[in-house]
């Protein structure tokens, strides 16, 4: 038995014909008696409607960058919250610049407001050209204040997001569980990305990317694919 995980967007979902060969290269793969893995950035109820959009099989579905599990019957089995003692602090930082807004992760979803402390993490998204230095210095600063926390940045196009999250978690670490879970072979384990949020888990496991990608990227990955369903041949192939 093999698991493949895939990054969605960008790298199981390009353009819609490029998803309708991975999907039938993944219903290839699971019929074989393989696991599937889609493992994405996205809350489960957006990555969810891709999947009923797409008809796309899945034996689990990991979201929010690893911060919750879900299976094929879309029952949470493992899913790491936030300690409450430091969202304060950290969003008292939305004070110190011009902010889009504070996202909060869910299990569900993503929200603008807070519902509860069932919190998987939190981000505070501001236009790149507003940020300011003294809010750059705080950021930094709580990061060496909690070492047990994780304070992440990435760049989308105009948009930053400053994330917090238990230390830790990422993609990796949802296919490390997994791993133990079902007592899968490590070069069993076969993941396929593009973006820096995929950097742990294609270097922690058999990693392939996709298309155009950082240096970064590139140098943990045994080779770079156009399409997904490409790799899937590959590994059907030496079975």
């Amino acid at each position: 038995m093999k698991l493949l995980v895939s990054d969605f967007d960008n790298t199981f979902y390009i353009d819609d014909d490029n998803i309708k060969k991975n999907v039938l290269a993944i219903n290839k793969f699971r019929k074989n008696k393989n696991l599937f893995m889609l493992s994405s950035g996205r809350s489960f109820n957006s990555l969810k409607k891709m999947c009923l959009k797409y008809n796309i099989s899945y034996d689990y579905l990991s979201c929010s960058d690893g911060s919750v599990i879900y299976d094929n019957k879309d029952q949470i089995i493992k899913k790491y919250n936030l300690n409450e003692n430091i969202l304060e602090e950290f969003i008292k930082l939305k004070d110190l610049v011009s902010y889009i807004k504070i996202q909060y992760s869910y299990p569900d979803d993503y929200y603008d407001t807070y519902i509860d402390n069932n919190i998987l993490g939190c981000n505070i998204v501001v236009y790149t050209d507003f940020i300011t230095n003294e809010f750059k210095f705080k950021f930094y600063e709580l990061k060496e204040k909690y070492l047990d926390y994780d304070f992440l940045v990435y760049d989308h196009d105009n948009i930053t997001y400053f994330c917090l999250k238990n230390k830790g978690i990422n993609k990796s670490k949802t296919i490390k569980y997994l791993e133990k879970k079902l007592n899968i072979l490590k070069e069993d384990i076969y993941t396929i990305g593009d973006n820096e949020n995929d950097y742990f888990m294609l270097k922690d496991y058999q990693g392939y990317s996709v298309g155009k990608v950082s240096q970064r990227i590139f140098n943990v990955s045994i080779q770079n694919h156009n399409q997904v369903f490409e790799l899937v041949e590959d590994i059907l192939k030496s079975v």
